[in-house]
């Protein structure tokens, strides 16, 4: 909010001076009386004017201030990672991006949606997937899910707070999950 309100102060303030630079070039060039037009019809010794002026002045220097305070209080979105050789910032579209090539790794899941965002010294990650439709839905999404989280960690080093896989839709394909069998490695021969 307070951010929009500087573009409009700081815009306000380019079109006046655009307005007088424009005014003043037809006046020059083409013996228009623009300027002289606005100084008969504001008077500028009348106190209604001066105080106009000085509101709208104290009005663009509070908002001002305030997005210039905006700006110097503004969080980085980036984490930091400290390790024994120093330290390591990863934004959060490398975690998002993270995430999301780990769901798509999955292969009950076709499309997923990744928002994350931080929490303190960790992140929250928000993921939103299309499924295929298998037996057990609730149970492989919740194990995913704790997955994710791990994946996330040993990927980045970045501590996940929550990760949260939201369900969108299930798909009407229907998929065969695989299963590896160990076979016994040392058999005895007869």
């Amino acid at each position: 909010m307070i951010a929009i309100l500087g573009f409009l102060a700081r815009l306000s303030v380019i079109l006046g001076f655009v307005g007088i630079v424009f005014s003043s070039i037809s006046d020059i060039l083409f013996r228009t009386d623009y300027l002289g037009q606005l100084d008969s019809f504001i008077d500028l010794s009348s106190l209604n004017f001066k105080i106009l002026v000085g509101l709208l002045s104290i009005i663009y220097l509070v908002v001002f201030l305030l997005s210039y305070i905006n700006k110097l209080t503004k969080y980085s979105q980036n984490r930091k990672v400290k390790n024994k050789n120093g330290e390591i910032e990863v934004s959060i579209k490398t975690i998002n991006e993270t995430s999301k090539d780990f769901l798509n790794g999955q292969e009950i899941i076709k499309n997923s949606k990744v928002k994350s965002y931080p929490k303190g010294k960790s992140v929250v990650i928000e993921a939103t997937v299309d499924t295929y439709n298998v037996d057990n839905l609730n149970e492989k999404l919740a194990e995913i899910q704790n997955k994710l989280s791990e994946y996330v960690f040993h990927s980045t080093g970045i501590t996940v707070k929550k990760s949260k896989v939201k369900l969108k839709k299930v798909l009407g394909e229907t998929i065969v999950e695989k299963k590896i069998i160990d076979s016994p490695t040392n058999q005895k021969k007869i």
